[in-house]
């Protein structure tokens, strides 16, 4: 029993060894938990430096000083070791550890200041060390400047005061009891006129009061009219914006040069020149025009009286004969839907296009025949005109050219319509 207890107490008192010192280890700043990394500076002289000064990056304490000593290896110096408490800083090659000021009581820290060097420094590696001016220091150099611009003030207000004196002289008094005796006799003359003023406003009120009535009417009048008047300004405001979108510049000038060229078509109109012109200053062409016009009216007759003798057409595997006004009801008459295709070309070349042809990728045409040395695309084919025609109609609006085509008696042949 006397054993357990034994060693229950020396249990506890080691127990009670290591957690002084830890606590001794704490309270000097070093975390016996935590690895550090230990770096070495020198210094001519460290100011108010002490063993657990801190140690910062950007303000930020990473680390501590562990101990301070003249060094054997650089006599006259003295040696500072630093340690760094945090793993994931990286300190590169050229950085150096600053000596600064925490407060106004003289209190020193080491601020590492980092470069960019790609290159490492390994633990126990010498930095680089730097000392802060002292803050008196500090406040010296930046009173130095404000000291200099006050003494160079004063030299100038010593010669101001010197340039003042010279102005306020005896004569320059006098003038200036002068200059305020007129000041005081404008002052007399401004509150005279303020009088007249005033009697003048007394006398003159009731007209104001009367044209202050009319004012009020004419608001009151205005404001039965606030409807009437919102309307207006609204259709102003619709006329407004119409005419500010409205190119006016450029309309003018396309009207002016659309009078121009009218001018231009007149004068060479009534010179004769141009087929317009002779038209109209010459006979012949109205003369001749009249024969023609006789010439159709007989053709057109003879035409009605005798139209077999204008339009017959035999095919072998038909055993009638066909009268038709145009090549499309030709078609159709002649029953021949089935036995031939049509097709709706768009336009013809002696070359054959590349299907990336901006002419075709805007008229849509899909392929192409060959009829001799020409190539015809079309758009649309089909055994039967009537699909063809009404193709036909809807393809026109984008190309005003196209046409039906087909074999008639074993040429090639566009449809008249």
């Amino acid at each position: 029993m006397k054993s357990k207890a034994y060693i229950r107490v020396g249990i506890l008192f080691l127990a009670t060894l290591i957690v002084a010192f830890w606590g001794l280890n704490y309270l000097k700043g070093k975390d016996l938990l935590r690895s550090e990394k230990s770096f070495y500076s020198y210094y001519e002289k460290i100011g108010g430096l002490t063993r657990s000064s801190p140690v910062t990056i950007n303000g930020f304490q990473v680390g501590q000083v562990r101990e301070i000593e003249l060094s054997e290896k650089k006599p006259g110096l003295i040696e500072v070791k630093f340690s760094i408490s945090y793993k994931s800083i990286k300190i590169p090659k050229g950085s150096s550890a600053r000596i600064y000021s925490l407060d106004l009581m003289g209190t020193k820290g080491i601020a590492l200041d980092l470069t960019t060097d790609p290159v490492l420094c390994k633990p126990n590696d010498t930095l680089k060390g730097a000392i802060e001016g002292e803050l008196l220091d500090q406040v010296n150099s930046q009173m130095l400047p404000l000291k200099l611009k006050v003494e160079s003030l004063m030299s100038s207000m010593d010669s101001v005061l010197i340039g003042i004196q010279l102005v306020f002289n005896e004569n320059n008094r006098n003038n200036l009891a002068e200059s305020f005796s007129s000041i005081n006799q404008t002052l007399n003359n401004l509150e005279a006129a303020s009088k007249f003023l005033n009697e003048y406003v007394k006398n003159e009120s009731f007209k104001v009061s009367s044209v202050l009535s009319r004012a009020d009417t004419f608001s009151i009048g205005l404001l039965k009219q606030k409807e009437v008047l919102e309307v207006i300004v609204g259709n102003i405001r619709k006329i407004s914006d119409t005419l500010n979108n409205v190119p006016l510049i450029k309309t003018f000038a396309s009207f002016r040069q659309v009078l121009d060229n009218v001018h231009q078509l007149t004068a060479k109109i009534s010179a004769g020149e141009g087929s317009l012109g002779k038209l109209i200053i010459s006979d012949s062409l109205y003369n001749a025009i009249l024969a023609t016009n006789g010439s159709l009216n007989r053709l057109v007759e003879d035409i009605r009286i005798h139209p077999s003798k204008y339009v017959r057409l035999s095919l072998s595997d038909k055993s009638k004969s066909v009268y038709a006004s145009n090549d499309a009801e030709l078609a159709k008459v002649l029953g021949g839907e089935g036995t031939s295709e049509y097709y709706v070309c768009i336009l013809q070349s002696p070359t054959p296009l590349s299907p990336e042809n901006p002419v075709l990728q805007e008229m849509s045409a899909g392929d192409f025949i060959q009829v001799g040395s020409l190539y015809y695309y079309y758009a649309y084919h089909n055994k039967k005109i009537d699909p063809c025609l009404k193709k036909l109609d809807k393809i026109r609006k984008k190309s005003p050219s196209a046409g039906v085509y087909t074999w008639v008696g074993g040429k090639w042949k566009r449809l008249g319509m």
